[in-house]
């Protein structure tokens, strides 16, 4: 008689700890997560429509959490009326444990590569409209140019390898959202400085499958890049060398290049 009734305790217990779970979750929220989840599993994205008969949910309340996150960064509406993961994720992932799981992941990469190229390596990702440098090794003995490149550096997207990289293969109006009204500043005499000009210059690069910083950034500085992207073929990250014009010249950026992909490739692989 003692253990049903103490069957009877637990299991209300139970039910009152579930109850009381259910009770303080807010549906606005368990909603506005099951979208977010539900757009990180599709490639291409999705129409309105699409997630309001997913979510089972009215398509006037899909249409204001989507409003809401976008305004917020963290959904981005194309074109073509469909909806995607905004940059605002990139922010997060760069401080967070995916941005130092990613890191871990890239150092044997980035220490071989070093060591056979002898050129400093970096690992860099996107973190709003700039580029992050979340790992580096350091191998050449004479320094990489100048200009200094740290974990934690922010760099501009416009005039470094790694940012080239990083947005070569958006869509035009995901460009446009993510630089218009942000002033291309001259780093050096071959900066390129307007839009129309840098959506030319990554035509080549999403042509050759990596990204060249020809003293864009810094004079006598130069950087190869390429991008690494996840399961889904989205770019998460880009790795480069970089040195000086005489530890790269001119002649050696098509090998450098081809380096860089396989590299890049390699990790998209692991990942």
């Amino acid at each position: 008689m003692q253990t049903a009734v103490s069957g009877l305790g637990t299991s209300s217990v139970v039910a009152e700890g579930a109850g009381e779970s259910q009770r303080f979750r807010l549906p606005s929220v368990d909603r506005a997560m099951n979208l977010l989840e539900l757009l990180a599993s599709s490639r291409r994205g999705l129409t309105l429509s699409e997630l309001s008969r997913k979510l089972s949910i009215p398509k006037s309340t899909t249409y204001y959490l989507v409003y809401t996150l976008v305004t917020r960064g963290y959904v981005q509406r194309t074109n073509s009326g469909h909806y995607s993961l905004g940059f605002r994720f990139a922010d997060v992932a760069s401080a967070s444990t995916a941005g130092l799981n990613l890191s871990t992941l890239a150092k044997p990469y980035l220490r071989q590569i070093a060591a056979r190229l002898n050129l400093t390596t970096i690992l860099a990702v996107l973190g709003g409209a700039e580029a992050v440098i979340i790992g580096k090794v350091t191998w050449a003995r004479d320094g990489d140019g100048g200009g200094g490149a740290w974990v934690g550096r922010h760099l501009d997207l416009h005039c470094t390898a790694q940012g080239k990289a990083l947005i070569a293969n958006l869509p035009d109006d995901e460009l446009d959202k993510l630089l218009t009204g942000r002033e291309l500043a001259q780093s050096t005499n071959k900066t390129i400085l307007s839009l129309p000009a840098l959506k030319a210059h990554l035509a080549e690069v999403r042509a050759n499958g990596y990204s060249v910083n020809d003293e864009e950034h810094v004079l006598g500085a130069r950087a190869v890049a390429a991008p690494v992207v996840d399961s889904w073929g989205v770019v998460i990250a880009a790795i480069s060398v970089r040195g000086s014009t005489h530890q790269i010249p001119s002649s050696r950026l098509r090998e450098l290049g081809g380096e860089m992909v396989r590299a890049a490739r390699d990790m998209s692989l692991q990942l």
